[in-house]
């Protein structure tokens, strides 16, 4: 698997693998009542946090197409989304974003890196050394479908200096 900034380009494809995702990840976690809306509605700031230096957007793909990405808040250093598509679960595809993100907030000197994590990742997070916060709600979506997430902070030691 390459990892690679993503395009404008991409935008459909991840599209694909975000709905395909949150219905797979989501369904035996949350009402499927309370996740209906993300998998009907398209992610609208996809194409601005790609063309925003303040995000890093990152694609993982095969040598045939994109099977997952990841999209990280340079300036909170928050995991604003990690998503791969269903059949390459667990072959190390966001592990490695993970990794380049991690890197990417060493370089900016951020000092630690936050997720508000669906329940279907916790084990993802803890497994890679995130330590819990507590609980939150979406709050990007009315109170009536706010999903309950987990938060994760990881201390993210910056570079020795020359």
């Amino acid at each position: 698997m390459e990892t690679r900034p993503a395009t404008q380009a991409d935008v459909p494809g991840l599209e694909v693998i975000r709905r395909q995702a949150i219905e797979s990840g989501f369904t035996d976690e949350y009402d499927r009542s309370a996740f209906a809306h993300l998998v009907a509605t398209p992610e609208e700031r996809l194409e601005a946090w790609i063309t925003s230096s303040a995000y890093e957007v990152l694609v993982g793909e095969t040598e045939v197409t994109a099977v997952c990405f990841g999209v990280f808040d340079r300036e909170s250093g928050e995991i604003v989304g990690l998503y791969t598509a269903p059949n390459h679960e667990r072959k190390g595809c966001a592990t490695a974003l993970l990794a380049a993100f991690e890197a990417t907030a060493r370089e900016d000197g951020i000092d630690q890196i936050t997720v508000d994590a669906p329940l279907n990742a916790v084990d993802f997070f803890e497994d890679r050394g995130f330590e819990r916060r507590g609980t939150v709600e979406r709050n990007d979506v009315p109170a009536d479908l706010a999903l309950e997430r987990v938060r994760f902070v990881k201390p993210v030691s910056t570079p020795a200096g020359p």
